[in-house]
């Protein structure tokens, strides 16, 4: 067990960088392979009201085993386990999980200073690499083993921050903005909420622009989220009427709908570029 460990280790390391899990990724979906087979019992994790720990429950619906290594960063993806600070960690940390066991792990706060009167937000990352048959492990023939990593978000809040009573939309405000060339659509959060968007779309007359998917589709609590609209050069949001359909996601991770009008503003910028 403890050799296994170690050599579940040393491929971390070597796998460390985002551009490296980028490439398994990409090969795991040539492959056709393009799930995780680890799953867990949630899409976001919930500390209220200054809890101190949360439980997850893990499966592996894969047909083999696998080694699992679970940590919580702040998104970068690109340093090992070892060397991440963080307000949070995991229990326990690297284990074994046979084909379709169910463990639990506990998340633990650490008590570390974070905002107040507002969410923090961190990510749980669930590392799987498959065991080889213990007959193959001695066999010489070339193989790739594909490790995946997943990234579930944890949102921290304080004491005295309770769940949203309600839809956060009502305190987001949205506009139109130019640069150059490119529209974005802003979004303006004045809730201690992070918003988190599962899709946006411009409609502008009869036509339906849509936001480009980043891998970031959040707006953090007291501040600004900026959109790129995929939408060919020449078009004027500034001289037609607009509007954005937008789906949220809750605590729950549930899609919620909705709708806002929108204010279309050139930048300074632009406006200088064009006199």
């Amino acid at each position: 067990m403890m050799r296994l460990i170690h050599w579940f280790s040393c491929v971390l390391k070597r796998m460390a960088k985002r551009r490296q899990l980028c490439l398994a990724a990409w090969l795991i979906a040539c492959s056709g392979v393009a799930l995780a087979g680890v799953m867990a019992d949630r899409t976001r994790v919930i500390f209220s009201d200054g809890a101190q720990a949360q439980s997850v429950t893990l499966v592996n619906t894969n047909d083999y085993p696998v080694m699992l290594q679970i940590w919580v960063d702040n998104g970068e993806g690109s340093s090992i386990p070892d060397t991440i600070v963080s307000s949070m960690f995991v229990m326990p940390a690297v284990f074994r999980l046979q084909s379709h066991e169910v463990k639990s792990i506990r998340v633990l706060y650490t008590g570390d200073v974070l905002p107040a009167g507002r969410e923090s937000l961190s990510w749980l990352n669930l590392y799987e690499i498959p065991i080889l048959p213990a007959g193959d492990q001695n066999n010489d023939t070339p193989r790739v083993l594909l490790g995946l990593n997943t990234q579930i978000k944890i949102f921290y809040r304080p004491e005295g921050l309770q769940a949203p009573a309600g839809s956060i939309a009502t305190a987001l405000d949205f506009q139109i903005r130019r640069k150059d060339e490119q529209w974005f659509v802003v979004c303006h959060n004045r809730s201690a909420y992070f918003a988190s968007f599962g899709g946006m779309a411009v409609q502008a007359g009869d036509r339906q622009y849509p936001i480009q998917q980043l891998p970031d589709m959040m707006t953090p609590p007291m501040g600004e989220g900026v959109y790129p609209i995929a939408a060919e050069v020449g078009v004027r949001f500034d001289r037609i009427s607009a509007s954005l359909n937008y789906t949220l996601i809750d605590d729950s991770g549930n899609l919620v709908a909705g709708a806002a009008k929108l204010n279309a503003v050139i930048s300074a910028d632009s406006a200088a570029n064009k006199e």
